[in-house]
C-alpha cells in the first residue's frame, strides 16, 4: 500500500553519508573526556563489565529501535518525534510523549555549545602559544579555567569588559547555524563526511603519541605530598594549622626557618626543570630576620606553591623533637575532627584519613588515632561508602609505580571486581551508554526518518555504534589517562580523577601533560581541535529534530524555522554563559533534561516497539531492506530486559541523586529559576504541538500497516 502523504522534504546523500552522519551525533566530548575519567574512576577494566552489558541489552537494541522507528514515521511524511509517534500509535497522548524528544536535545545544545567553545578558545590559545608561559604549573592552568568560563561569580564574563571567551562562544555558535542552514545533505553530512574522518585521523595521532611515549623518572619524595590528595581548601586549612608558630616551642620556629632555608638552596634549580613552582630561593640570612620569616610564609600560603611546601613541612616534623610531635598530633587530630563534620565527600575523607596516617600520625603518640571506619561510622556515613573511600585511600598508595605507559594502560583496564558491588558502577556505565551513542535524545529517530523505505537500518545502525565504540574504547581510553598517568604519576592522576570532574582531566591536567611533552603545543592542538569537532559533529545534530517540527507542523521554510530555533537557543544558551558561578546553571539543566528526559524517552520508545507495535511487525520493519538479519534474542531483550534492565537503573538512580537535585531546587536561587524555565519551556513546546496536531487531523491519517 503506498504512503498518502506528504514525502520527506529532504534525504540523505548517501549510505556512507548518514552513517557519519549519525555516528557524528555520537562521538563528541564524551567519548574522549567523560569516558576515560569515569572507566578510570570506577575501578578501571570493573567499569567495563557494566559499560559493555548496558551496551548489549541497552544501546545497540535502542539504537535498532530508533532507526527502525525513525525509517518507518518517515515513510508517512514525518521527522520529528511528535510526528513519528502519532502515526506509530494512534493514541491521542503520543504526540505529546514525542516533546521531550524535541525537548532534550534543544536543552543539551544551549549548554553543550559552550562547552565546544572552551575548545576552540583552548586550541586558539595553543596554536598562538598562549598558554607557553604557564610550563607545566597545573595551577595556573586551574585558576586560568575558572576565571576564563566565569566560574568564580556571576556574569564574571563581562565584569571587566567582554572575556575573549564570549567571542569563541558566538565563533562556535555561528558554525553549527551556518551548517544547519544548508540542510540536511549539503549541511550536515558533507560536514561529518569531513569531519569525522579528520577526527579520527586527529584521535589516532594523540594515541601513538601516547602509546610511544619514554618512561618518565618517579617522583622525588619532595615532590609529593598532602597537596596531590586532598582538596584546595583542606589543604589550605591543614597548612595554616601547620605554620602557627604557637604549635610548637620556639625552638621549632628557629627549625622551620632552618628547614626553610636549607630547603630552598637544594631545590632552587628545578624551578628551571619546571618540577617545582616555588620562587627561587632569597639570599641566605634574609630568612633570619622578622621580615624574612613573614615573606616565607606569605610564600607558604600561596596555594599554587602547595607541592613545595610540604616538602619543608615533611623535613620540618622530622626535625622537632618528640614532645612537639605529640602535642602538635594532639592539636591536629582534635581539629581534623571537628573538620569532618563539614565534608560531605567520602573520597576526601578517605584522603584526609590516609594523610593522617601516613604524615601527621607520630610513632610516639601517646593517643592512638581512629580508624578511617570508625571514623566514618561515627559521622553516621554507610558501610558501602566507608569501602569506596578505603579502596580509594588504597590506590593513592601506588604512587611509587614506574611511569610508563604500560602501566598507565594496567590502571586504566585492569579490573577491579571489588567495584562491581557498588550500583554507582552500573548507574555511570548506563548513563555513559546513553550520553555516548546519543540513544534517547531522539536524534537517531530524526536522522532515520529521512531514510528511504528500503534502507538498511540494521547493518546502519550496528555500524554507525561501532564507530562510536571505536572513538571511544580504542581512542578516548588510551590518551587521557594513559598519558596523565606517565607524567604525573597514580597519585595525582587519582587526585584528578576524585576531584573529578571531566573538565578538570581535560582543561587543566592535560594541557600539564602537553607542557612535558616534545612538541606538546602542536599535539595540544590537535587535541583541542579534535574536541571541538568532536563537539561539533554532536551539537549539528541536536537542532535538527526541531527544525524538522517546525518544518512539518507550521509548514515554515528552513530559513524561518533555523532562525527562530537560534533565537531560542541563543537566549538559553546566553543565560547558562552568564549564570556561570560553578557552571551551576549548565549542571542542572544537564541532570534534569540530559540525564532524567534521556531516560524516560529510551523507555518510552522501547515500550513503543515491544509493546505496541509489537515484536513481530517491529522485526519485520526492521528488516525491510536489511542485509542482516537481527538476532532472534533481541526479541526477547528489546521486549523486556531492556525495559527491566532500564527501570531498575532509573529508579536506582533517581534514589541515590535525587534527593540531593530536590535540596538545591528548594533552596532557590539560579537552580530553582532555571528548573522553571525549563518546566515553562516544555509547556511551550506541548502548546506548539497541540497546535500541530491540529494541523495535521486536517490531512488524511495513512495507515500504518508495513508495506508488502
Amino acid at each position: 500500500m503506498a504512503d498518502n502523504t506528504n514525502p520527506p522534504k529532504e534525504e540523505w546523500g548517501s549510505k556512507l553519508g548518514v552513517i557519519l552522519a549519525v555516528a557524528g551525533s555520537a562521538v563528541g566530548l564524551g567519548n574522549f573526556l567523560r569516558f576515560p575519567g569515569k572507566a578510570a574512576d570506577y575501578g578501571g577494566g570493573a567499569f567495563m563489565i557494566p559499560y559493555f552489558c548496558a551496551l548489549l541489552f541497552l544501546g545497540i537494541p535502542i539504537c535498532w529501535v530508533e532507526w527502525t522507528m525513525g525509517r518507518r514515521g518517515g515513510r508517512f511524511g514525518f521527522n520529528s518525534a511528535p510526528g513519528i509517534f502519532s502515526v506509530l500509535w494512534k493514541n491521542p497522548i503520543s504526540p505529546y510523549l514525542g516533546s521531550i524528544g524535541l525537548m532534550i536535545p534543544v536543552v543539551i545544545y544551549m549548554y553543550y555549545v559552550y562547552i565546544e567553545s572552551w575548545c576552540l578558545m583552548y586550541a586558539c590559545y595553543y596554536l598562538f602559544g598562549a598558554f607557553d608561559e604557564f610550563g607545566a604549573n597545573t595551577y595556573a592552568f586551574s585558576d586560568f579555567f575558572n576565571k576564563s568560563i566565569g566560574a568564580e561569580a556571576d556574569g564574571s564574563l563581562f565584569a571587566n569588559g567582554i572575556a575573549p571567551l564570549f567571542w569563541f562562544f558566538l565563533a562556535t555558535f555561528l558554525i553549527n547555524f551556518v551548517v544547519i542552514y544548508r540542510g540536511l545533505s549539503r549541511g550536515i553530512e558533507t560536514f561529518c563526511k569531513w569531519a569525522l574522518p579528520m577526527l579520527i585521523v586527529a584521535a589516532l595521532v594523540l594515541v601513538v603519541r601516547v602509546l610511544t611515549l619514554p618512561e618518565q623518572p618517579a617522583a622525588s619524595p619532595w615532590q609529593r605530598g598532602l597537596s596531590q590528595v586532598i582538596s584546595a581548601d583542606e589543604w589550605s586549612a591543614l597548612r595554616d594549622r601547620l605554620i602557627q608558630p604557637t604549635l610548637g616551642a620556639p625552638e621549632g620556629v628557629s627549625l622551620i626557618k632552618a628547614k626553610l632555608a636549607e630547603y630552598c638552596q637544594q631545590h632552587a634549580h628545578d624551578a628551571d626543570q619546571g618540577k617545582t613552582t616555588l620562587l627561587l630561593a632569597p639570599p641566605v640570612g634574609f630568612l633570619e630576620t622578622a621580615a624574612g620569616l613573614a615573606v616565607a610564609r606569605a610564600e607558604i600560603r600561596n596555594e599554587k606553591r602547595g607541592q613545595a611546601f610540604v616538602a619543608w613541612i615533611q623535613k620540618t616534623r622530622e626535625a622537632l623533637s618528640t614532645d612537639q610531635k605529640i602535642e602538635l598530633g594532639r592539636l591536629e587530630r582534635k581539629q581534623s575532627r571537628l573538620e569532618y563534620k563539614k565534608i560531605n565527600d567520602p573520597v576526601a575523607v578517605a584522603a584526609i584519613e590516609q594523610a593522617r596516617e601516613t604524615i601527621l600520625k607520630s610513632p610516639t603518640s601517646s593517643e592512638p588515632m581512629p580508624s578511617l571506619t570508625e571514623e566514618m561510622q561515627s559521622l553516621g556515613i554507610d558501610e558501602a561508602t566507608a569501602k569506596r573511600a578505603q579502596h580509594r585511600s588504597a590506590a593513592i598508595e601506588l604512587a611509587d609505580l614506574p611511569r610508563t605507559v604500560a602501566n598507565g594502560l594496567g590502571y586504566m583496564w585492569n579490573p577491579d571486581f571489588k567495584e562491581l558491588s557498588n550500583p554507582e558502577v552500573w548507574l555511570e556505565s548506563a548513563g555513559q551508554i546513553f550520553f555516548s551513542l546519543s540513544v534517547g535524545f531522539g536524534v537517531i529517530l530524526n536522522y532515520a526518518s529521512y531514510l528511504r523505505r528500503k534502507d538498511d537500518v540494521v547493518l546502519s545502525g550496528l555500524s554507525a555504534t561501532a564507530t562510536n565504540e571505536f572513538c571511544e574504547v580504542c581512542l578516548g581510553g588510551m590518551v587521557a589517562i594513559p598519558a596523565t598517568f606517565v607524567f604525573l604519576g597514580t597519585a595525582m592522576t587519582i587526585d584528578v580523577i576524585n576531584k573529578g570532574s571531566t573538565f578538570g582531566l581535560g582543561f587543566t591536567t592535560l594541557p600539564t601533560v602537553f607542557a612535558g611533552m616534545p612538541w606538546g603545543r602542536w599535539f595540544a592542538v590537535a587535541w583541542f581541535g579534535l574536541l571541538f569537532l568532536a563537539g561539533i559533529t554532536s551539537s549539528l545534530s541536536m537542532l535538527q529534530p526541531a527544525i524538522a517540527f517546525l518544518e512539518e507542523g507550521f509548514g515554515l521554510k528552513r530559513r524561518a524555522s533555523v532562525a527562530g530555533l537560534g533565537f531560542v537557543t541563543l537566549i538559553g544558551a546566553l543565560a547558562v554563559v552568564y549564570f556561570s558561578h560553578e557552571t551551576t546553571v549548565l549542571s542542572t539543566m544537564d541532570y534534569w533534561v540530559g540525564t532524567f528526559m534521556i531516560y524516560m524517552l529510551a523507555m518510552i520508545q522501547v515500550i513503543l516497539f515491544g509493546w505496541v507495535i509489537g515484536m513481530e511487525e517491529g522485526m519485520k520493519e526492521a528488516h525491510l531492506g536489511a542485509q542482516m538479519t537481527i538476532p532472534r534474542i533481541f526479541r526477547f531483550v528489546i521486549k523486556y530486559v531492556t525495559p527491566a534492565y532500564l527501570l531498575i537503573i532509573f529508579v536506582a538512580w533517581l534514589f541515590q541523586n535525587a534527593p540531593a537535585e530536590v535540596a538545591k531546587i528548594r533552596q532557590g536561587g539560579p537552580v530553582l529559576v532555571t528548573v522553571i524555565a525549563m518546566v515553562a519551556f516544555f509547556a511551550f513546546l506541548n502548546l506548539t504541538i497541540y497546535l500541530a496536531v491540529r494541523e495535521w487531523r486536517g490531512r488524511p491519517r495513512p495507515s500504518a500497516e508495513v508495506e508488502a
